[in-house]
């Protein structure tokens, strides 16, 4: 690959939520015997990550995209979603937390062209 496809890959939100999306699974299902908020803890943590350096509207996709994981897949099991009052609840923990970080890093651009 060439470096800025590369880099642009890496670092704009397309390739945020593939990891977002297929790290939260891989750490929900490593974690999965350590219990509930571990596994939660464990994906908030990578979707925080994920939201470093990225506009408003992709870390909203990014958190949201952590949320669908978390509530499919630790809260309930095998991608079953169920909107209770924990859920959004979650769902704002999730988007308050990735907004947090993308603000604290001053990301109001998106990649440089």
């Amino acid at each position: 690959m060439e470096p800025d496809l590369l880099e642009a890959t890496r670092r704009g939100p397309a390739g945020r939520l593939f990891v977002a999306l297929w790290g939260g699974l891989a750490v929900v299902d490593v974690s999965r015997p350590a219990g509930a908020l571990l596994s939660g803890g464990l994906v908030l943590v990578l979707v925080a990550a994920c939201g470093v350096h990225q506009t408003w509207w992709s870390a909203a996709s990014i958190a949201t995209t952590g949320w669908l994981v978390v509530n499919g897949f630790v809260q309930h099991r095998y991608g079953e979603l169920g909107f209770g009052a924990s859920s959004w609840a979650l769902f704002a923990l999730a988007l308050a937390v990735v907004l947090a970080v993308a603000a604290r890093t001053g990301s109001t651009r998106s990649l440089p062209r």
